[in-house]
């Protein structure tokens, strides 16, 4: 089982590597040079690519080792939906990487960085989201007989989404204005707020 906790804690390097990163380029201590950002963005995608390679082999692993001990059948269905998971993700992160590596990451200034900052932060929710998937994958794998259908979180509106958009737009206005970033932690949250009820609109 420490294998297992040790697989999990990898799983969420990206958003880790993404986070420090992020907060070390707004604070000027590495450059917002094309030839950086691209560097910076190939790490993250490499820790994404090694997570989702960790999950995928953990789940085949676990289940063909709890293959005699589980009822006929089961087994292979819960592998099934197991792989499907994963590779679920994976189409997401790879439409999600694609999309801030032109956005975010083909900026090459740091007045650039700033203002595409909404563009990050999109994409940060949408990796903290993937990788909590990878981490329920692994716990299929850990007891397939108990997995259930995910739980969802109560849909926000859209009328609730407009307005998280709306506010996040007004903090980093503010820091544009001002040049504070307690704004744009603020407009991080509003932003994730705006996510989840959108994505939760698109799945009813």
């Amino acid at each position: 089982m420490q294998e297992t906790e040790e697989e999990k804690l990898e799983i969420q390097q990206p958003l880790e590597i993404l986070r420090s990163s992020a907060r070390r380029l707004m604070d000027r201590q590495i450059p917002a040079s094309s030839n950086k950002l691209e560097e910076l963005y190939a790490h993250i995608k490499g820790a994404v690519g090694d997570s989702i390679d960790t999950v995928s082999a953990y789940v085949v692993r676990s289940l063909t080792m709890a293959r005699e001990n589980l009822p006929e059948g089961l087994e292979e269905q819960t592998l099934r939906q197991a792989q499907a998971a994963v590779e679920e993700v994976q189409n997401e992160l790879n439409d999600a990487l694609l999309q801030v590596k032109e956005t975010f990451f083909s900026a090459s200034s740091f007045q650039e960085c700033e203002a595409r900052l909404p563009s990050l932060a999109l994409f940060e929710s949408r990796l903290e989201g993937s990788l909590l998937r990878l981490e329920q994958a692994v716990a299929m794998a850990e007891d397939p007989e108990h997995f259930g259908p995910p739980q969802f979180v109560p849909v926000p509106t859209i009328s609730d989404a407009l307005e998280a958009l709306g506010e996040s737009l007004e903090q980093i206005h503010r820091h544009m204005r001002d040049g504070d970033k307690e704004p744009l932690r603020q407009a991080l949250e509003s932003i994730r707020r705006a996510e989840i009820g959108l994505s939760a609109a698109l799945a009813e």
